[in-house]
Formats: structure tokens, sequence, C-alpha cells
């Protein structure tokens, strides 16, 4: 139905609440959309459903994109050291480039970094690129997307040599000519090719066991120790309580709980207190096996992104129940869940599913995965929605759901986070020792 403004105004004074407006990508009509926002909700009286994102969230990868990001425009300008550039700015980049979609990051660090680029490091680049992904890249749309950039800058003899085995120099020498002045849409298609192609090769290579070489080339830039993919603290207690599989067993994590809230809040349990959070996690387990909650996954990841990352997360969580002291029975039940994610998410909601232009913080992803869950409109005050990021958070409310709650971790510190409902800086954790999970 075609409508003109008065209309629209008197419909969108119809909503009492507020609004978010959302900037699409630069070669997006409109430049700006408005979405009113589900007012906020302190707590649900039922909890039928937990929508969570991945990175950040879920996992600890977001440091992964941030340093693929990074290679991005290094490789995009040719300064490949500390010494040649310092990088990306934590303080005033990082919410820039955490939670929108690949292309606002690229555009963002484009724009800012416009005097870093040298459009011949970009060129090359971009054919490197091209060859890692037509070569060894697993994702069918990422190749098909790398195939109409290279239509759109003329180089259409380029798959012919890749598929003949011409390597990367000899293809960068017969193709260096065909560079010139690059309109900037093309350039950030250029830049979110070469990302991709950057992220997806440490993806590959965590997948094939070769995690110490990629926390080696990783820390050298951003100083990252430890597990490169692992669950952020508090989820693998979190996703099979309220899946209803501990029931009373699940006190059995109380001390590990304990112990994450105290290093994530910084506030310290008093010994007299840590019995009164055992027995509260214990009632829980029962509340939840009485009454499971569904479980869903929303990430602005593609699929194969998505789909390494989580089979290694749920690794970890299977590695935790195996050294728990969990029931026999119980251990049996969750691991045989465990050997599939789909058994574990009854909603799993990537990039994939929409678009690069409909991404957070559009409401899509979330709005996919409520009706994924079988959810009706009627109970979207019984969901909790858990982000770390500005975009997600609005994305949540925006889909209809007014319990959003961030969980911000030293990357997203500084997100306006004032779409969510509530702000935890201690994460999972701190939702439930505090907070009992928003339940009433």
């Amino acid at each position: 139905m075609i409508v003109n403004h008065t209309q629209v105004t008197n419909n969108l004074m119809k909503h009492q609440g507020t609004f978010a407006e959302v900037h699409n990508p630069s070669y997006v009509f409109p430049a700006i959309e408005y979405y009113p926002l589900a007012p906020p909700l302190k707590h649900v009286n039922e909890l039928k459903v937990a929508l969570m994102d991945m990175d950040g969230t879920t996992t600890t990868t977001e440091v992964l994109c941030i340093h693929s990001l990074e290679m991005m425009l290094r490789k995009m300008s040719g300064k490949m050291s500390r010494d040649d550039w310092q990088g990306v700015d934590h303080d005033k980049d990082l919410q820039h480039i955490i939670g929108n979609s690949t292309t606002k990051h690229v555009e963002y660090l484009l724009i800012k970094y416009k005097d870093l680029i040298c459009e011949m490091h970009a060129f090359e680049s971009f054919i490197q690129a091209v060859a890692e992904t037509l070569k060894h890249g697993q994702d069918e749309t990422r190749k098909d997307e790398v195939t109409q950039n290279i239509r759109k800058l003329g180089l259409k003899g380029i798959l012919n040599d890749i598929h003949s085995g011409t390597g990367v120099d000899k293809l960068i020498t017969k193709y260096r000519k065909h560079a010139g002045e690059i309109a900037f849409a093309m350039l950030v298609n250029i830049g979110i090719d070469i990302y991709y192609a950057t992220y997806h090769h440490i993806l590959g290579q965590l997948k094939a066991g070769e995690s110490d070489a990629v926390r080696k080339e990783v820390s050298g830039f951003s100083g990252l120790t430890g597990k490169l993919i692992a669950p952020m603290p508090g989820i693998p207690l979190m996703i099979p309580l309220v899946k209803g599989w501990l029931g009373n067993e699940a006190a059995h994590f109380g001390e590990q709980l304990i112990e994450d809230y105290q290093q994530k809040t910084e506030r310290s349990v008093n010994n007299e207190h840590k019995p009164l959070i055992i027995k509260k996690l214990a009632i829980l387990g029962e509340y939840f096996e009485r009454s499971p909650a569904k479980v869903g996954l929303v990430t602005s990841s593609i699929a194969y992104e998505a789909d390494i990352v989580i089979r290694e997360v749920i690794k970890d969580m299977a590695d935790t129940i195996t050294n728990s002291p969990l029931s026999s029975v119980r251990k049996e039940h969750i691991l045989h869940a465990y050997e599939d994610y789909h058994r574990v998410y009854d909603a799993f909601v990537t990039a994939s599913d929409s678009s690069e232009i409909r991404l957070k913080p559009h409401r899509d992803l979330y709005s996919i995965a409520l009706h994924r869950t079988g959810l009706s409109p009627a109970d979207f005050d019984k969901v909790l929605g858990f982000e770390d990021s500005q975009s997600g958070t609005i994305a949540i409310r925006a889909a209809g759901i007014g319990c959003c709650i961030a969980v911000p971790f030293a990357q997203t510190a500084s997100h306006n986070l004032e779409a969510a409902t509530h702000i935890l800086p201690g994460g999972i954790p701190e939702a439930i020792i505090d907070h009992s999970l928003f339940i009433r």
C-alpha cells in the first residue's frame, strides 16, 4: 500500500516509545530507516526463549574478527608492521567495527583511514584474496560474490588463469595494468573480499588444528593469549541450565560460576554467601527441568564461520561436562546433544539466512530466530536477548524483545548500550547470580 507522509507520521505517533535510527550501507536506499523499539522489560514472568549473539557474547572470537579487519587495512595500505602503522584505535574504532554488518565495518575503516590506502596495494591484495577464495574457499556465496567483483573490474580472464593453476605472483603481474582509480563502493567490495579471505584462512587453520600458528600471528598484533575460540564465562552452564538438562545438579557448577563472577565483576563473594548462590543454582536447575526454555544463536557471521566457531565452542563445553561431577545419566544425555549443535540450538540464525544489507542493527536476524522458535509476538515478553554490542542491542529491541541484556566485554565496553534494559559488565555470571536470569 502506498501512503503519504501524513499517514506515516500518524502511524509513527501511535508508538509511544522510542525509535532506533539505523543507517544503511552507502549503496542502499534509503540511507536511514527508523524502527519502533519494544518497551523495555526489567523481568520476564516466564522464560520461553533465550536468544544470544555469537562473537563476544557466546564465544571469544571477536578478537579474531578485529584482527582480520586490521589485516585488511594493512594489506590495502602495504603497512604490514607496527613500525609502519600502529593499527586501529581501540578506544575510538571498536564501537564501529563490532556488531554491525561487515560492509558497515569496512566502510567505516576505509573512510577513517583513507589516507593510508594505496590503490595498487588494494588491487594486488584483492587478486590474492580472489585466488585464495576460489581455490580454497568453502563458502559458495563468498565465491559468487568474489566472481561478481571480478566481472565488475573487467577481470574475467582471471577465472581461467586461476583454474589453470597460475600462481598469485603471475596473476598480479598479468592483471596489474587493470589497476586504476577505484570508486569507493568498489573499494568497499574489495575490502570485504580481503577481510573474508583473511578470516577464513584463520578459521581454516584452527579447524586443521593449527591454533599455535594462529595464536603467534594474532598475538603479535593484538596481544591475545589463551584459547582462540572458547565459550565466554558462564556459557557452559547457562545453555544446559535453561535447556533443563541439569536439574538440581546445576549446583555442581556453583564454584566455577562464582569464580567467573568475581573475575568479571571484580567483586568478591564472601564465604557465607556462596552456599546461597549454589542453592539458587539448584532451584533454577529444577525450574528449567520442569519448564525448559529454547535457545537460539543469532550472528552476523555467515554460516561457514558460525559452523566452525560453534563446533569448537561445543567441544569445549563437552569437555566441561565430561570433567564435571554430574551423574552419568545427565552426562550421557548432554554429551549426546553436544554431538550436533542443532540439538542444542532451537534456532541457529546467521548472515547467510538474510542479506549483508539486513544484518544488525536491523531486526531481521532476531525476527527470523523468533519465528524459528515458534514463538508468537504475544509471547515476546517471555524472551531474553543477550548481546555485547550497540547494534545487537538495537536489533533485539527492534525485533520486539523488551528484556535486552547487554553483556559487554573489553572490546565493546565503549559501546553506547542505551538500547539495553540491563547492562551487565559481569556478563552471564552476573545475570545468573545477581538476577536469576531476570525471571520474576
